[in-house]
């Protein structure tokens, strides 16, 4: 799963947290300017894309996403092993759109955009929410090839 956090940061003693976080369990990909950034396989992908060395693993080092998200957001909080964005004006969000299938698209300031298209028939694709708050959690999910969202606690 990937996480990623938006809004005013929260720094605590185990880390840092967004006002709002989107969890993907299903395919995405962050597009810019020049093309693509990065996507969700290249998180089992060898920084260089070089076969890795064999004590490389994805878990636990830097990943071909790492290393293309760390150059678009500049700083790292090492306690939660994420990047954070430095720049108050990069990646700002000017919009965001979903389907009936579950996509979302979500534009950002200075041409970039993040897709995310679930891919199966079962199971959670995406949630929205807010940490630490106790609201309910926007969820996409799949049931038999069906859609729904729902909000859960």
């Amino acid at each position: 799963m990937r996480v990623l956090h938006f809004g005013r940061v929260t720094e605590g003693e185990d880390g840092s947290w967004g006002a709002f976080a989107l969890h993907l369990q299903c395919p995405w990909r962050l597009e810019g300017p020049a093309g693509m950034v990065t996507g969700q396989d290249d998180l089992w992908e060898h920084p260089t894309l070089e076969v890795p060395p064999e004590d490389w693993s994805w878990d636990g080092a830097d990943t071909r996403q790492d290393v293309r998200v760390g150059a678009l957001l500049g700083a790292r909080d090492e306690r939660t092993r994420s990047w954070v964005n430095t720049s108050p004006d990069r990646l700002v969000v000017t919009a965001v759109e979903a389907s009936e299938l579950g996509d979302l698209f979500i534009t950002f300031s200075g041409g970039y955009s993040l897709r995310v298209f679930p891919a199966s028939e079962s199971g959670e694709a995406w949630r929205f929410l807010a940490p630490g708050r106790g609201t309910p959690h926007f969820v996409v999910s799949f049931t038999d090839g069906t859609v729904g969202s729902s909000t859960e606690a």
